[in-house]
């Protein structure tokens, strides 16, 4: 793979170090609402300038812009190789991969002399030391503003630093003279999501300046040819009426980041300054400040309308920086608990998201969220179930009261069945007696082939844990489990046998049928379907050696896997099975066996060996 200008020497002759996520950062896959980074920009940096480039999110970056991804930054630590990734998987994966602040540092110590450590990417990391952190929407205007490198291509500020402006004084990300409506369409659409737009325009021989909200080609199918295409302007002020303009009367269109006070600065009713605040949030959250729209929610006047606007604004600023909306959780938890809130499902979204980035803030709200999961709303239930799934990761024991909300959720669409399945594996770690009502609709959900993969391996993760807590569930299950041995994906398959051998514990003789199917799994390149497999075939030979004689060769091989929990399963196997055409292998294997735990298993099959 090519490295661009990248330096392996140790960093000499770089001067910036750059380091891209991909996913909401890259234009390939960028954010909903947010300005994206052009792929071609992060090429440009990495083959046509002296800096450093890395990919440090979704790998595919790497391919896609010729740049060192992980593995290669790894590769370049090859002494802490094992440490960093460990072991290549049969899916094409390691075992493990440095968490992204650890990326960070491995790229430091490889670059030590640069001038500049800057990461771009939609995850704050602001906090890593030496690191700048840029968002793709913030890094694209200070690339054009000239403050990342006043030499690249894309720099539209001559003296490289004065912030660009329009002629009413607004900083500006583009611009454009159309010359047509197709040419302004085309415009408007590249800036969809953008908060505000300044126009200037002719009217009775006089230039006009005004703020927009939004601007719109008016294009009427009725009419084949339109002699004089128009525009509407939406106004900032929120009670503004919308105007009309000749597309030939326009001398000037700017994109224009509004400063937050300025959205709201003609609003006249506290209701009006809320829906300013909902329409720049849906399209510029990540300006948003939360105290005016926690203001405009703390009050005893509140209308519908203006409470409904302040919580979608809310939500959206909760989806890009939910850190800062902590504050409004109290608020949140007040109006959850009312019979008037008018967007349920807006404030369960908040509360998801910060959750998701800190389930100890919303912890303590859960009673107030679970009563939310009996909803006859759709939306409502889907956002309550994601509350109790990010409460769950960390805290579990807090939402065992929600398992019968969530059981009901996991016959429904796939997102709250999602989130259903998410919460009860996290739940069943420490309380899988809990998850006992659930146990038939998990099973339905891990052989359900419409569902995704995620799903199914978190049904199968919790019904597992379920069914080792209660072991007669698994009867009523197993043959649903059965189903999943010959599965695609191996983790999926893995668990369905880690199921098998928790359920031959205490029932072998609802696992024997299924030898065959699992003795399939024996040599498989997976290793901890491996160890599942001669764990519960040996379980199974307790009770019916019969049953797993002849299989007494493949446990012979087994002997030398290089795992030592397979070779200590596979002793126990030819020990219950008595197998004396074993015993040489078993000989050789006391004397050359490095493991004492597998020495001493050897050590008792023999034993069982010589009473036949």
């Amino acid at each position: 793979m090519s490295t661009g200008s990248d330096d392996e020497s140790g960093g000499a002759g770089v001067t910036l170090v750059f380091a891209f996520d991909r996913d909401w950062t890259i234009d390939v896959n960028p954010h909903p609402r947010h300005e994206a980074v052009p792929l071609e920009w992060v090429r440009y940096l990495a083959h046509e300038t002296d800096h450093a480039v890395f990919a440090i999110g979704n790998q595919d970056l790497a391919d896609e812009a010729s740049i060192p991804g992980v593995v290669d930054i790894v590769g370049r630590h090859s002494d802490d190789w094992d440490d960093w990734l460990g072991a290549k998987q049969p899916d094409g994966y390691y075992e493990q991969f440095p968490l992204r602040r650890e990326r960070l540092a491995l790229i430091e110590d490889l670059h030590p002399e640069a001038d500049r450590y800057i990461v771009v990417d939609d995850l704050d990391l602001s906090d890593v030391e030496a690191w700048e952190h840029f968002h793709a929407w913030d890094f694209v205007p200070a690339v054009e503003s000239g403050s990342i490198d006043p030499a690249l291509p894309w720099t539209t500020d001559s003296d490289g630093g004065d912030e660009l402006v329009t002629d009413g004084g607004l900083a500006k990300s583009a611009g454009i003279i159309p010359v047509d409506a197709s040419h302004l369409s085309s415009f408007l659409d590249d800036h969809g999501d953008t908060p505000g737009f300044e126009i200037t325009y002719t009217v009775e021989d006089a230039e006009v300046t005004r703020l927009c909200w939004d601007i719109t080609v008016i294009v009427d199918p009725s009419v084949e040819s339109i002699e004089e295409p128009t525009v509407r302007c939406s106004p900032l002020t929120p009670d503004g009426e919308p105007w009309t303009i000749s597309v030939d009367a326009i001398e000037m269109l700017h994109v224009v980041n509004l400063p937050p006070e300025e959205v709201t600065a003609h609003a006249e009713t506290p209701t009006e300054e809320a829906a300013a605040l909902r329409r720049f949030a849906d399209a510029a959250p990540h300006r948003v400040r939360v105290s005016p729209i926690l203001a405009l929610l703390d009050r005893e006047d509140t209308t519908t309308r203006q409470q409904r606007d302040a919580i979608r604004a809310l939500a959206a600023v909760a989806a890009v920086k939910p850190e800062e909306c902590t504050p409004a959780i109290p608020i949140l938890r007040s109006l959850l608990q009312g019979r008037n809130l008018a967007v349920p499902h807006d404030a369960l979204a908040t509360l998801r998201a910060i959750a998701q980035d800190s389930p100890a803030d919303v912890a303590p709200a859960t009673d107030d969220i679970i009563p939310h999961l009996d909803s006859d709303r759709g939306p409502v239930r889907r956002e309550a179930a994601g509350c109790v799934a990010a409460i769950a990761r960390e805290y579990s024991g807090d939402v065992v009261d929600a398992v019968p909300g969530l059981v009901a959720c996991l016959g429904e669409d796939t997102e709250r069945q999602r989130h259903a399945v998410e919460a009860l594996e996290q739940v069943a770690v420490e309380f899988p007696d809990a998850v006992e009502p659930a146990a038939d609709q998990l099973a339905d959900i891990i052989t359900d082939g419409s569902l995704s993969d995620r799903v199914r391996l978190s049904a199968t993760a919790a019904l597992g844990r379920t069914v080792k807590a209660a072991p007669t569930l698994g009867v009523d299950v197993f043959e649903d489990v059965v189903e999943l041995f010959d599965a695609d994906n191996y983790k999926l398959r893995n668990n369905a046998v880690a199921l098998a051998y928790d359920m031959a514990d205490l029932h072998t003789d609802i696992v024997e049928p299924s030898v065959e199917d699992i003795a399939a799994l024996l040599t498989v390149e997976d290793t901890r379907t491996r160890i599942n497999a001669t764990g519960t075939l040996a379980r199974v030979a307790d009770d019916f050696p019969e049953s797993v004689a002849h299989l007494t060769p493949t446990f012979v091989e087994l002997l030398s896997d290089d795992d030592h929990r397979v070779r200590d399963n596979a002793c126990w196997a030819l020990g219950y099975i008595q197998a004396s055409e074993a015993q040489s292998e078993l000989e050789e294997r006391l004397q050359d066996e490095p493991n004492e735990t597998v020495r001493n298993s050897v050590a008792w099959a023999l034993s069982e060996i010589d009473t036949v």
